[in-house]
């Protein structure tokens, strides 16, 4: 997958954090949250993964490893990148 289609397939539907209630979309390189909260973000490639990186921490993270699971409900995970541990998970 290229930068480019990253974007893309972030941008292409809206989706929901597991197990709660919070939506979220990507659309002009920022972050909606229940059309409440608009974080800017960018994302590069390193190596072979892909780097989020919101202007704005999450969960004392400023850069986050994106994983992209094509199931049913096409899972993106968040993991941060210097921990390690899962922070997000959203279902599209």
């Amino acid at each position: 997958m290229t930068l480019e289609e990253m974007y893309v397939f972030l941008e292409s539907r809206t989706y929901y954090e597991q197990g709660g209630t919070r939506k979220f979309s990507f659309g002009n390189s920022s972050i909606h949250i229940d059309r409440r909260a608009l974080i800017p973000f960018s994302i590069y490639k390193d190596n072979e993964s892909f780097i989020l990186q919101p202007d704005t921490a999450i969960a004392e993270e400023k850069e986050l490893r994106i994983e992209i699971s094509n199931t049913r409900v096409n899972s993106i995970m968040f993991y941060g990148r210097s921990s390690g541990q899962k922070l997000l998970t959203l279902e599209g």
